[in-house]
């Protein structure tokens, strides 16, 4: 249940996001807004009504939406298709925006609040009566060196230790500021469920500025869009298989949230979640940018036509084409979040 209202709180935002994006966009450019709903429909009540724009409740709680005035109808006065070509390529570009903003916002709360150090290795439980607890060692510490060996990572620990079974070794401890030094005995055969000394690792917080998190954040912003740019010519290239870069639906995504919440709980930290909405929100701007009709794409797509020849496609036709774009989405959507059920998606374990 627990996994569920995460996944719905995530997405719901994601989406909303997306649509608030919109909104404010419109009701700066003087576009009038009819309809900001909470969900989709069928409408269940009406919140209230503030600047001429309705706010609804809706019965399907995923997201919402937002319906200008006159999208298709460049007659209507203050609506968006009457509107000039700025207002309306801001206007559409404003909800694809929100959401990088909203992937931002996560990839920095992820690298200023819960961020592992993967170069410190530190020990968060000790096994009793192993030689770790024999010879002193204590939760927290900070393990930095073996037989004057430094250790970076855990990899380095895992093969300074293994490689001196059975060895009197000595071990050098970082504990509160100050360095602490203890003798042991690596098990050969330690019992079952534990390591050779007999301790749990873990890696303690990242400590960073809210500038190098915002670097950080900015980082991954360009790496995951970069990831996505390549990715048809990796395929073409069979670089990837095909599996890994298959779409995926609303179960796939409570797939992945929960699988990530299920290691974060276990590190009790957030860092692979907000890592992942971050994802979720760039892929959500970017399959929106796509020029598809019906999508804010699409729509752009009409918006840079009327640009680059200075004629505008009759609004009939236009309508069509959104339709049948819609049509079209709504099918792979089918499709998608069929596949997630018939051919769920592969998370490592």
């Amino acid at each position: 249940m627990g996994n569920l209202l995460i996944f719905l709180v995530v997405i719901g935002t994601l989406m909303l996001g997306h649509e608030f994006g919109h909104f404010l966009a419109a009701r700066a450019r003087k576009v009038q807004v009819e309809e900001f709903g909470l969900g989709f429909p069928p409408r269940l009540a009406t919140l209230f009504t503030a600047g001429g724009t309705r706010f609804t409740l809706n019965a399907i709680p995923l997201g919402g939406f937002v319906r200008p005035k006159g999208e298709d109808d460049p007659s209507a006065p203050d609506g968006l298709a009457g509107s000039s070509k700025a207002t309306r390529a801001l206007v559409l570009l404003a909800g694809p925006g929100a959401n990088v903003l909203l992937a931002l916002v996560a990839f920095i709360a992820a690298y200023k609040f819960a961020a592992p150090d993967y170069e410190r290795t530190t020990i968060s439980n000790i096994a009793a009566s192993s030689p770790a607890e024999v010879a002193g060692l204590q939760p927290g510490d900070w393990i930095v060196a073996v037989d004057d060996l430094p250790l970076t990572t855990y990899a380095t620990l895992h093969e300074a230790v293994t490689e001196r079974l059975g060895q009197s070794i000595r071990v050098e401890v970082m504990r509160g500021g100050q360095s602490v030094f203890v003798d042991l005995v690596p098990r050969a055969e330690p019992p079952e469920g534990q390591g050779p000394i007999g301790i749990v690792t873990g890696n303690p917080r990242l400590q960073t500025t809210w500038g190098e998190s915002i670097v950080y954040g900015a980082q991954s912003i360009a790496y995951q869009v970069g990831a996505l740019i390549h990715l048809p010519a990796q395929l073409i290239r069979q670089e990837i298989e095909p599996e890994q870069a298959r779409l995926s639906g609303l179960k796939g995504m409570y797939d992945m949230l929960s699988w990530a919440g299920e290691i974060d709980r276990n590190a009790d930290r957030p860092f692979l979640t907000l890592n992942l909405v971050g994802v979720i929100s760039l892929g959500l701007a970017l399959a929106n940018l796509l020029p598809i009709p019906a999508l804010d794409g699409g729509r752009l797509l009409f918006v840079l036509y009327e640009a680059v020849f200075r004629s505008r496609i009759s609004p009939r036709y236009e309508g069509l084409a959104h339709a049948i774009g819609f049509a079209f989405l709504l099918a792979v959507m089918v499709y998608v979040n069929l596949q997630d059920f018939l051919n769920p998606i592969s998370l490592p374990r």
